[in-house]
């Protein structure tokens, strides 16, 4: 009999953020190794970034499903539900999944202090085991070598991108950065890189050599855009989708799409065979809540939730939105974390703002408002504080037409609680 309700077993896992942030392997790896190293018995892709790490692995897992493989897909962070982090086969876990989990292994996750992270982690590497998936697509939470992913030994590593962003934790310099992802590199396991700033290129191609990992890198040649229609030209290796248009939307996507075409033709050198129309179909089906994504509701604003939470994804949010909406600008709610570059942010936003709606988010790492207010060029967009991300969205409907645009972009915590409120997902 199950000693917890899934409310008690999920409160367990939440509460281990008590420990708060852990780098390091030595935890997770121990426990790992106590219940013996489920994450060895199925195949994997480990997948690192600044940006787009999310997406990409979003794309290799309906790619791979639409091939006829049982998947696992572990992202962070999550919307609304913990259990969005773990999916087989495009479903979250089971509540009672979760429960059997602490159920069984509370005791030793308490003794060994594992943080919230390495909880999660250990949950999704577990449930993948238990439910036999073929092969896991896993994201990185946070850099790459000490990450508490980094306990693979997968088919194939990936470098999706690379800018400023947690610099209080990696470093501050691209070069710091590109080495704490280039962890993830494995003995030699081939490795992927998207369109990296040729700093950052080359700490992981040294990587590459000194740990004899096969490097393959996308090239700017590689792929021809088409910005206003979203569709993409692509070969490699033999692999042609001449005018796909991908479900995910924006010009960062198509980079992300091309990434993934060249990912699959690694996986197919390597023996794990994908047909081109697998490809087409899971690319066009993709569902990846909160990437520009458009809801459109009757005599209603349109609104278009991004969680762009750094300098790098928010310019990209904008680029995608002027060529989507070429004439419009819109009602911007917006919401950020802490240790971030907040001016090149509403920089980026003041292209397509006709007025910001600046709230706080429901997290202690929520930037200061005060200070926000007092150091921020809006770039002559009008500007106004609200206490919340609901009273925000309420005084907008109140002004807003049917024909209006009500975007909401920054922390997922900010995306999160409007899926949370509108029923979204």
């Amino acid at each position: 009999m199950l000693r917890h309700s899934y409310a008690s077993a999920e409160r367990f896992i939440l509460s281990r953020e008590f420990f708060g942030m852990k780098l390091g392997l030595e935890n997770i790896t121990a426990f790992l190794d106590s219940i013996g190293s489920p994450q060895s018995q199925y195949k994997s892709i480990h997948i690192a970034g600044t940006n787009g790490k999310g997406s990409v692995a979003a794309m290799l897992d309906a790619v791979l499903r639409a091939n006829g493989y049982k998947t696992g897909l572990f992202t962070s962070p999550h919307l609304v539900d913990v259990r969005e982090r773990i999916k087989v086969n495009g479903r979250k876990i089971t509540q009672p999944a979760v429960v059997a989990f602490v159920d069984r292994f509370r005791r030793e996750l308490s003794k060994r202090k594992l943080s919230f992270f390495e909880v999660v982690t250990a949950l999704a590497l577990y449930y993948f085991y238990r439910t036999r998936v073929d092969v896991a697509v896993i994201e990185t939470g946070l850099g790459g070598r000490l990450d508490a992913t980094n306990v693979l030994l997968p088919l194939l590593t990936i470098t999706t991108d690379i800018s400023r962003d947690h610099i209080e934790i990696l470093g501050s310099s691209l070069r710091k950065i590109a080495w704490e992802k280039a962890g993830i590199i494995k003995a030699s396991v081939p490795h992927l890189i998207g369109l990296l700033p040729n700093e950052a290129e080359r700490i992981i191609h040294t990587q590459c050599r000194k740990r004899k990992a096969p490097f393959h890198r996308l090239s700017r040649r590689e792929f021809r855009t088409y910005p206003r229609s979203m569709q993409l030209d692509f070969k490699s290796n033999g692999l042609t989708v001449d005018g796909l248009t991908p479900s995910l939307y924006g010009v960062h996507q198509l980079k992300n799409t091309a990434l993934v075409l060249k990912a699959v033709s690694i996986l197919d050198d390597d023996g794990l065979s994908i047909s081109k129309e697998a490809v087409q179909e899971g690319l066009v089906q993709t569902h990846w809540p909160g990437r520009f994504q458009v809801v459109q509701r009757k005599g209603k604003p349109t609104l278009v939730f991004d969680v762009g939470h750094n300098a790098a994804g928010v310019a990209a949010f904008a680029e995608s939105f002027r060529l989507r909406f070429p004439d419009k600008k819109a009602y911007v709610v917006t919401g950020f974390v802490k240790h971030k570059d907040h001016q090149a942010m509403f920089d980026s936003l003041a292209s397509m703002a006709k007025f910001y709606a600046v709230v706080p988010l429901k997290t202690k790492r929520s930037a200061d408002l005060t200070e926000l207010f007092t150091t921020i060029d809006w770039r002559g967009v009008p500007v106004k504080r609200y206490g919340s991300p609901a009273s925000a969205f309420t005084s907008l409907l109140k002004i807003c037409r049917a024909d209006d645009i009500i975007v909401v972009v920054g922390s997922h915590f900010l995306v999160g609680e409007f899926f949370e409120r509108l029923g979204l997902g």
